[in-house]
């Protein structure tokens, strides 16, 4: 039997119904399930990355760009929130260099103790301040710990290994490296917050810790206030375990500021150590950060923020302020945040007098020597400066008084002039004041008044006298009192002009 093909016979195959493959999203479009199942992944993800890291990081993550106005100062918290109470922790057989904050008992645990300036400054108390908390002040040396007395930028804060270390502020994180000197370090920049010289005004801030056992951000993340960022422990050149705290301004060089380099030591001749205990550049310090346990302390409230919108419709910018939520301050911190912002001012007028000293001695030094001119004729000049007391000339001696100088009245509508003029035990006018390193306090003993500056270094006298600006409060008599002299001024009255 043939078998003949289908084609050679003429015959062909033509289906009933035409068959044809669908395209890929013909199944999707038919299948809704799919659907909810996608978008259900991507709330998901979205939401999670807003609930973990907020909406910044969100859309950091989805366009790649870096927007400071999405960060909110909400206040301000201590690096550290618990340590031991050292006293009690070693009846327990405890020491900080050899066990860690896990193996602390929790009854012996305390609140970070508060830093005070006027203590801190007390080399004879410096080591032992806070029951031996604060080992470096801030500006200070590692023979005494007292502040002030060297160049160190931050303040070293002594706590066991793996004690938590918190973000002060909410910010985001610019460095978390381990390096040679600091060991592993967190450098946080804090937008928005307020200016430690204007707090009315926002700056940008720089919170540096150092000496970490342990890093748990990354370069880049956003993090809140009071958020645990790493533990404390002694990596990199230290002595112990302790955390590294320090703030820079924002035009600090770099971040964390140092206040001299290793070959300007050198120059000197001074080791690193040597060069923080001799104060090299000190005045580098107050000029590029800020004392940081009195900064967070203050916890400053949140300023006023003028943020600008374009309105699509019209093409113009609308502006609105918006003011985050203050934080409900108890009485002895509006008082800490008073004497943080003296404190801070004070700082800002040092620095500028040791500035303007500095200039001055450079350009007497650079000054050329002069000739011998040549007389070509002589006259007989008479110049008011001839009839000048001779009591004028520089005079040398100890500071144990001073004299308060007004014009006896004030009338209410504006700023009075007050000198302060130093003296000797015999009340002799001291233009070169000898061992005068204590700051002066203007206050009022009757009446009341508003002084600038209400705190007077030993820079801000000129040849033994200071000029203070008084704003009178009501009408009623004004006595001033100046501390630590404790002399009172004669009475300022009240008087109509």
């Amino acid at each position: 039997m043939n078998i003949a093909s289908r084609k050679k016979m003429g015959f062909s195959l033509t289906p009933l119904h035409k068959k044809r493959e669908p395209h890929a999203f013909h199944y999707l479009s038919q299948r809704a399930s799919f659907w909810i199942a996608a978008l259900s992944l991507v709330a998901f993800v979205s939401g999670n990355m807003v609930g973990q890291h907020g909406w910044y990081a969100f859309w950091k993550s989805v366009l790649g760009k870096v927007d400071d106005s999405a960060i909110v100062y909400t206040g301000t918290v201590t690096p550290i929130e618990k340590v031991p109470d050292y006293e009690k922790w070693s009846a327990y057989g405890g020491n900080p260099d050899e066990h860690t904050f896990r193996q602390v008992p929790e009854e012996v645990l305390r609140d970070l103790p508060r830093y005070t300036s006027t203590t801190q400054q007390q080399t004879d108390v410096a080591h032992g301040y806070g029951n031996d908390v604060y080992s470096v002040g801030y500006l200070g040396s590692y023979t005494t710990g007292a502040e002030a007395s060297g160049s160190h930028p931050g303040v070293d804060i002594r706590a066991p290994e793996g004690t938590p270390v918190r973000s002060i502020a909410n910010g985001i994180v610019e460095t978390a490296v381990t390096s040679s000197g600091f060991g592993k370090l967190i450098v946080i920049r804090h937008p928005n917050v307020p200016d430690p010289s204007n707090p009315k005004k926002t700056t940008t801030l720089y919170s540096s810790y150092a000496h970490l056992s342990a890093i748990y951000v990354t370069e880049g993340s956003v993090v809140q206030k009071g958020e645990h960022i790493a533990d404390s422990g002694s990596t990199g050149i230290a002595s112990g375990p302790h955390l590294h705290f320090q703030i820079d301004k924002e035009d600090a060089p770099w971040h964390p500021y140092w206040p001299f380099t290793t070959s300007e030591a050198s120059k000197e001749g001074l080791t690193s150590t040597q060069a923080i205990n001799a104060g090299l550049f000190q005045s580098r310090g107050y000029l590029y950060t800020v004392n940081p346990l009195l900064y967070v302390q203050a916890n400053f409230a949140s300023p006023t923020v003028t943020i600008a919108s374009a309105d699509s419709a019209t093409d113009t910018v609308v502006t609105q302020e918006v003011k985050a939520a203050a934080p409900v301050l108890t009485a002895a911190q509006r008082r800490e945040q008073a004497v943080a912002l003296l404190q801070s001012r004070r700082e800002d007028r040092l620095q500028d007098r040791l500035a303007r000293r500095t200039f001055a001695e450079r350009s007497i030094a650079k000054k050329p020597e002069e000739t011998n001119p040549v007389i070509l004729s002589t006259q007989t000049v008479v110049s008011a400066l001839a009839e000048e007391p001779a009591s004028t000339s520089p005079y040398s001696a100890d500071v144990t008084s001073v004299r308060i100088s007004h014009d006896g009245s004030f009338t209410g509508r504006g700023w009075e002039t007050v000198r302060i003029v130093l003296l000797d035990a015999q009340g002799n006018t001291v233009t070169q004041p000898r061992n005068f390193e204590k700051d002066v306090y203007m206050r009022t003993a009757y009446g009341t008044a508003e002084f600038r500056p209400a705190i007077l270094s030993p820079l801000d006298f000129v040849n033994g006298e200071a000029k203070v600006n008084m704003l009178p409060r009501g009408r009623r008599t004004i006595v001033i009192q100046v501390q630590p002299f404790n002399v009172l001024s004669t009475p300022m009255v009240y008087g109509r002009e």
